[in-house]
């Protein structure tokens, strides 16, 4: 397996096993995003997970016409959208790829 990287302000630290928001523990920035790539198959650990959620349920942020599936900040794993305080845990990156995005 390769080394985990990512595009993007997002930071990889404790030797490629952990990855942060840019600013983590304290606030992430607007208008961000990041892809981190050479995940390896194996169960995700979150140890802490909070990204805004969708406050006002009636928003159609994507476009889809579904409201009930948006929220304006997310993580994306295996074309999941995760938001609010539930994170991925032990979801496996199919693709060995996640993407974080702030609107």
């Amino acid at each position: 397996l390769g080394d985990v990287c990512t595009t993007g302000p997002c930071l990889i630290t404790d030797g490629g096993s952990c990855a942060t928001s840019p600013d983590f523990p304290n606030l992430y920035p607007t208008d961000e995003g990041c892809t981190i790539y050479g995940l390896p198959p194996v169960g995700l650990d979150v140890i802490a997970f909070e990204v805004e959620g969708d406050e006002d349920s009636y928003n159609d942020y994507d476009g889809d016409g579904d409201f009930r599936n948006d929220c304006p900040d997310y993580l994306t794993v295996n074309g999941v959208k995760y938001c609010g305080t539930s994170g991925p845990a032990g979801v496996v990156p199919s693709d060995g790829t996640m993407t974080w995005v702030s609107d």
